[in-house]
């Protein structure tokens, strides 16, 4: 703090008064206040080194995690303050020491055991071991860190200077960072909080311990960390919630995500709106809406994002030869059923349902919206069925509406289909109306799986369709006006955009043209500003080659044409998957101690009927929109 002219030190008439209110000092004249002093709500207080107290004229609105206390006079009773400044306007009470901080305004602190402040750089760059639990993906903290510049340090470990740039950004932002607690922190019932800087209306309520960290917080979107948290070299990002006996070790916990429930991390990356409770996670870099639930469920060892774990998913990273060694990567969206396993290494494929257990290192990636299921011990792959379901829509659809963040810093992109998922399709028909059905196997094997041949005519034409409702609708929407682009694509953290842009960022971190991770960080935000017009001319330029099309008055009807079968055609099997909900045998368990009538009253009693259920209205509102 920047002591300003107006602080003075203690008169003998306030010394005499707070040594009769049970006050001691080291040093009397290393006791400074300013404005409205008021040695009367100052009781039982040790002033240990140089003490710094600001104006006590005013009250304090203290607010914990589950109730508003009201207003609280400024007020210190029972507590040892160290070589500490305190900003106008405070209320302590019962706090054994708070030692080495530059605290705000407006600050609380009630019941505490020891906030100390000593040797450390508050979490800034440790380096927390993802997706290879042998090591060599390790990502140095930054306040500033973001699920995209995440995903460029831990994946593309192959780029020249790439982790030495970033890491030497890292090293300046520590250099130089002090012991603060922003204004109005308030702090309950904590134990110990030992080298932690904490932002603006942060709420400590009940934690255990929290060492070695940062809590960011906004004055908009406070952090929250809860009862019986224990965490270690950390940061919390804006909007988190770490609550109920949640352990971090090694953690970045990003804007609005939820850590709580005894969740265990070590050495997870966790970004916007992810939640993780109950379970366990270990070598993790969740992107952006990983969900695990489920006491029994750890994540070990891989890259995720638009990820739901089933209760009691697991895989072995282990092959008990050179150690933990082995990683997976799941494209976004891929889900896994209760009890699902997979054989590390693997890497699952965009929006794919993972069901039983996979000993075969499965590749799916070729074939995207597919369910890998375990049959008779074996993996089979069914292509393009997870593609229509409603589930997908649902998901499609709540993410967005899903975002609880004031800051925005992860830039993602939502959109089922988008320029990586439909070249994958586009690649996938090729394949099945090429090589793969000159074949006379019953069944093909693919990356390790079984792929029933039968089937495959079936998955190309729902591939065509979602194919021409992407690349039709964009084409048909632009008029043909757009320049062709044609460029690789990558899901960066959760944004898609061109690779040759990623590229552009990563050689800016290489040669040191940035100051600062917060600068890489705006750069990510510029690109997603320009990607769904870069996303129109790819796709436009993709209609062009895919139809034949050369901007003709027949090729912008026949480009509406495609997108208007397209949507009628998903929305038909999106809407007959969604009636398997209402079929007889999901009436199993309702209408208990009642007729069949009664069963199909209690039925439609919580599910509704099948036209007006929101979905269903959401589904036909949609297609019939666009188409």
């Amino acid at each position: 703090m920047e002591f300003e002219n107006d602080y003075r030190q203690l008169s003998s008439a306030e010394v005499a008064q707070l040594k009769s209110q049970g006050c001691m000092a080291e040093d009397w004249s290393a006791v400074y206040v300013r404005g409205q002093f008021r040695p009367d709500r100052i009781w039982g207080v040790s002033f240990l080194g140089t003490v710094h107290l600001g104006d006590m004229s005013g009250s304090v609105h203290a607010t914990s995690a589950g109730a508003d206390m009201g207003q609280l006079p400024t007020t210190i009773i029972r507590a040892t303050l160290r070589n500490v400044s305190i900003a106008d306007w405070f209320y302590i009470q019962d706090v054994a020491l708070i030692d080495g901080y530059d605290v705000g305004g407006r600050f609380v602190a009630i019941n505490c055991g020891r906030i100390v402040a000593g040797e450390g750089s508050f979490g800034v760059g440790t380096r927390v071991n993802v997706v290879n639990e042998g090591g060599g993906r390790e990502v140095a903290l930054s306040s500033s860190l973001t699920s995209n510049i995440a995903y460029l340090i831990a994946m593309h470990r192959y780029v020249p200077g790439l982790v030495d740039g970033y890491e030497r950004l890292v090293r300046k932002e520590a250099e130089g960072l002090t012991a603060q607690i922003a204004k109005d922190v308030h702090i309950f019932s904590t134990r110990l909080i030992e080298n932690v800087r904490i932002g603006r209306r942060a709420i400590v309520d009940g934690a255990s311990a929290l060492r070695h960290g940062t809590i960011l917080s906004h004055p908009d979107q406070p952090t929250t960390v809860g009862v019986d948290v224990d965490a270690d070299s950390f940061i919390f990002a804006e909007g988190a919630v770490v609550n109920s006996a949640a352990k971090i070790r090694n953690c970045f916990v990003g804007q609005c995500v939820t850590v709580a429930e005894g969740f265990m991390a070590q050495d997870v990356l966790a970004f916007a709106n992810s939640q993780l409770l109950c379970g366990e996670a270990v070598a993790v870099l969740a992107g952006p809406y990983t969900v695990s639930h489920h006491k029994s469920t750890l994540l070990i060892a891989g890259a995720y994002s638009f990820f739901n774990a089933g209760s009691s998913t697991n895989g072995s990273n282990h092959q008990y030869r050179l150690g933990p060694i082995e990683q997976a990567v799941y494209e976004r969206g891929v889900k896994t059923g209760s009890g699902s396993y997979l054989l590390y290494p693997a890497h699952i494929g965009a929006f794919t349902m993972v069901v039983g257990h996979h000993k075969t290192n499965p590749d799916t990636t070729a074939f995207p919206f597919s369910v890998l299921a375990e049959k008779e011990g074996e993996s089979h792959l069914i292509v393009a069925q997870n593609l229509r379901s409603m589930g997908l829509f649902r998901d499609w659809r709540k993410w967005r509406s899903r975002d609880r963040r004031v800051l925005k810093s992860d830039q993602i992109s939502y959109d089922v289909l988008n320029p990586i998922t439909v070249r994958q399709m586009m690649d996938a028909v090729r394949r099945i109306e090429g090589p793969m059905a000159e074949s006379k196997s019953a069944h093909l094997i693919e990356g390790g799986l079984r792929i029933k041949r039968a089937l495959l005519p079936r998955a190309a034409v729902a591939y065509r369709q979602a194919i021409d409702l992407y690349l039709a609708k964009e084409y048909s929407h632009d008029a043909g006006q757009s320049e062709s682009l044609n460029c690789d694509w990558t899901d960066a953290g959760g944004l898609i955009a061109p690779l040759s842009e990623v590229r552009a960022i990563e050689s800016k971190v290489a040669s040191d043209a940035y100051d600062s991770v917060a600068q890489i960080a705006d750069d990510f935000a510029s690109l997603a500003e320009r990607v769904p017009n870069l996303a129109t001319r790819w796709a436009v330029g993709q209609a062009r080659q895919w139809y034949g099309y050369n901007d003709t008055e027949d090729d912008f009807k026949d480009a509406v044409q495609h997108l208007a079968e397209a949507c009628h055609n998903i929305k038909e099997a999106t809407l007959a998957d969604a009636t398997r909900e209402w079929a007889a045998k999901m009436k199993v368990s309702y209408g208990v101690d009642a007729d069949l009538h009664d069963s199909d009253a209690d039925f439609s009693a919580l599910r509704g009927d099948f036209d007006s259920h929101p979905d269903v209205r959401d589904v036909r509102k949609y297609y019939d929109e666009m188409g």
